[in-house]
């Protein structure tokens, strides 16, 4: 690109020729620059950083810096920066016309592409635009076209348009778009040469300011809103074919504008798109842009980012179809991506549900970083997301203890960490940062996959073992909970239960015992307990019956004896002898230990009669019990009484399974009302897939 030297230009003391040129630098003073404008050799003009594109003509824009108090200039393409004094300034989108406002109704029309002589007319109403060479009045009348014919001025009415009042939307070479609101959001395209409307249609758009709008002489494009899905589409009216065609994949992009060829969208902080109204294809021309404007000859001209270069660029098509942009105005060029601060732990260490630990950075630039954790052993990821903060680094990320409301807990052990920060603003390479930490868990009582929350486990009718977190299948809102498999092949158990932490037994059908102890997500290799334990029918584990803090057994024999089998803490010889409760149990077909549900010494028991009917036993706190105390009828529609770990009070809560789902039953610490009101689940998980739930 050949260098052009930019020249300062300044108004002559008369202005009789009408026009803004450039004086011979022998005759007049140099002129005060425009703010942010420096007016040395460089390859093309200038632009302040604080600029703003008003419209595109033929032969240069408007634009305004916004920082001083004469803001407009005029820059050609050639590179010529021409300062405009005054207060305000309007264009006209695809011709060279420039308007001053001298704001007492007086209006000075200038063409800044030739050396015709300024037109000064006088008009009624507000200034609310400029087409062509006439200007857009609004008053309580309506709309207006007013221009200069000969030495008289012409006032013409813009007719047809939809009842309410209008309101101007935009500008384009020839036409016009205007909106008014009876009730019902209408858009009207008006034709300027016979200020008449062509096409009104209903535009669901006003939630976004009918900012996504815009028209030619042949087309009309808008975005029609719908609140049923908060989403919508761009439509374009032909006006060749009066037909209406939906445009998909734009969404609520804007700015947005059109030649007589081309659609073009932007979407704030990304990219400019232009789509061909002949056959669909698209093009990506800048990385960024703040604005676009019709400019002459189905050029437009674009405010944004290319290659990281700021700046004013005119977007063309070649003589094979095929668009490209050029810089007509540098606003020089954007910083690379830096980060500026890191804080990341290296150790974590949960010991509470509302612990958190976190991950701190900043950039140089506004940024939109990603934060994924990656358990090393099982692949499992947790992406986070950030909030911003001030002082201190912008960006942080809180990992909760918790998993979040509706999460749940992450494994302990080695992770590996990956953020990546795009920026907001541009299009450029991403910063990506790596790492590795520890994630550390405490023991806890039913916890199988060393998340730190006490787990149900379900066997489906494949014979598969999974764990779910008992706390996320209460709070699920909707959606399938977060599963662990524990194994396959627990077909081969006809009983199972879970008596202390990290322990599982099954009994086959031979009637030998198996126990298997869970290490990080999985179970490890069973060892055989002993034989002759097909005397159960029921085999009952989850609460710790004699204070001594490990979960213990409970097996009731066919004749209706309850024995207690108190839990070792040895793999190798996990139980001690068994100890006779009872007899009479017999009249029992469900029994569950989920812990202590009303403050007594021990675990307590539930058990569920023929009739449904649900007798709590408090335990001793010796692994035996006090006297039945009838809790409530109705409980034979439920096939299982699962723990369901610890509340806020201090009380075990159960969940019921049944052929319609899960119900939870909140635990109240009372011997006279264990149980507030059953809560259905509505967590997606089908208890009718699986045949054992303890």
């Amino acid at each position: 690109m050949s260098r052009r030297r930019l020249t300062a230009a300044v108004l002559t003391a008369t202005a009789v020729t009408g026009t803004l040129l450039a004086a011979p630098a022998a005759l007049a003073a140099p002129a005060a620059p425009v703010a942010g404008i420096s007016a040395a050799a460089q390859d093309v003009a200038p632009f302040p950083k604080d600029g703003v594109l008003l419209t595109a003509g033929a032969t240069g824009f408007l634009a305004k810096a916004g920082t001083s108090s004469a803001p407009y200039f005029w820059t050609r393409y050639d590179g010529t920066v021409t300062p405009l004094p005054g207060a305000r300034y309007l264009g006209a989108d695809g011709t060279d016309t420039v308007v001053q406002d001298a704001g007492d109704g007086t209006y000075t029309l200038r063409d800044m592409g030739s050396d015709a002589a300024p037109v000064v007319l006088t008009a009624s109403g507000r200034l609310v635009g400029v087409v062509g060479t006439e200007l857009v009045m609004q008053d309580a009348q309506g709309i207006h076209l007013v221009g200069k014919a000969g030495d008289g001025v012409v006032r013409r009415t813009v007719t047809g348009l939809p009842p309410g009042t209008p309101s101007l939307r935009g500008t384009a070479p020839g036409a016009l778009t205007v909106s008014a609101d009876d009730g019902t959001d209408r858009l009207a395209l008006v034709d300027a040469t016979t200020a008449s409307v062509v096409k009104t249609v209903t535009a669901r758009n006003s939630v976004l300011g009918f900012e996504s709008v815009a028209g030619s002489p042949t087309h009309m494009t808008w975005y029609d809103y719908t609140p049923a899905d908060d989403g919508g589409s761009f439509h374009l009216f032909d006006r060749a074919t009066g037909g209406v065609q939906v445009l998909d994949g734009f969404g609520g992009g804007r700015p947005v504008a059109l030649s007589e060829d081309w659609l073009a969208v932007g979407s704030g902080v990304g990219p400019l798109v232009l789509r061909s109204l002949a056959d669909g294809r698209e093009a990506r021309i800048l990385d960024t842009v703040r604005d676009v404007r019709p400019g002459a000859g189905g050029a437009f001209l674009a405010q944004g980012t290319l290659d990281r270069v700021q700046g004013v660029y005119r977007v063309t098509v070649g003589a094979d179809g095929t668009p490209a942009a050029r810089l007509v105005a540098d606003a020089g060029r954007l910083p690379d991506l830096v980060m500026t601060h890191e804080d990341t732990p290296t150790t974590v260490t949960f010991d509470d549900e509302d612990d958190r630990a976190t991950f701190a950075w900043d950039f140089n630039l506004p940024v939109a970083p990603r934060l994924t954790l990656t358990h090393t052993a099982t692949g499992r990821q947790r992406t986070l997301t950030y909030s911003t903060h001030s002082p201190g680094p912008r960006y942080r990320f809180t990992w909760n203890s918790d998993g979040g409301y509706f999460g749940a807990g992450d494994y302990s052990g080695e992770y590996t960490w990956k953020m990546t920060a795009t920026e907001t603003t541009n299009v450029g390479p991403v910063v990506e940062r790596t790492g590795t930490l520890t994630l550390n868990r405490p023991a806890t009582a039913r916890d199988f996959d060393a998340n730190g929350f006490p787990d149900v486990l379900a066997r489906d009718k494949d014979g598969l073992l999974s764990a779910y977190e008992a706390k996320q299948l209460g709070r699920l809102a909707t959606g399938k909970p977060v599963s662990t498999p524990l194994g396959t092949g627990w077909n081969t158990y006809t009983l199972m239960a879970s008596p202390s932490d990290r322990t599982v037994v099954g009994r086959d059908r031979d009637g030998v015992l198996w126990l298997h102890r869970s290490e990080g997500q999985k179970l490890l290799p069973r060892t055989k307990v002993g034989g002759g334990w097909q005397v159960y029918n029921k085999l009952v584990g989850g609460s710790d019956l004699n204070n001594d803090g490990r979960g213990d057994l409970l097996a009731t024999d066919t004749s209706g004896v309850l024995w207690f089998y108190a839990s070792t803490g040895d793999a190798t010889r996990p139980f001690k002898s068994r100890v006779r409760v009872g007899g009479g149990w017999q009249v029992y077909n469900l029994l569950s230990a989920p812990g202590n549900l009303a403050g007594a010494l021990g675990g307590d028991l539930l058990a569920r009669d023929a009739s449904g009917v649900l007798w709590l036993y408090l335990g001793k706190g010796d692994g035996t019990f006090t006297a039945r105390r009838q809790v409530g009828g109705g409980w034979q529609k439920y096939t299982h009484l699962v723990p369901a770990g610890t509340n806020d009070g201090g009380a075990a809560d159960v969940y019921a399974v049944g052929p319609a789902g899960l119900v939870a039953y909140t635990g109240l610490y009372s011997t006279t009302r264990p149980f507030g009101p059953g809560r259905a689940l509505a967590v997606d998980l089908d208890p009718t897939r699986f045949t054992a739930f303890f």
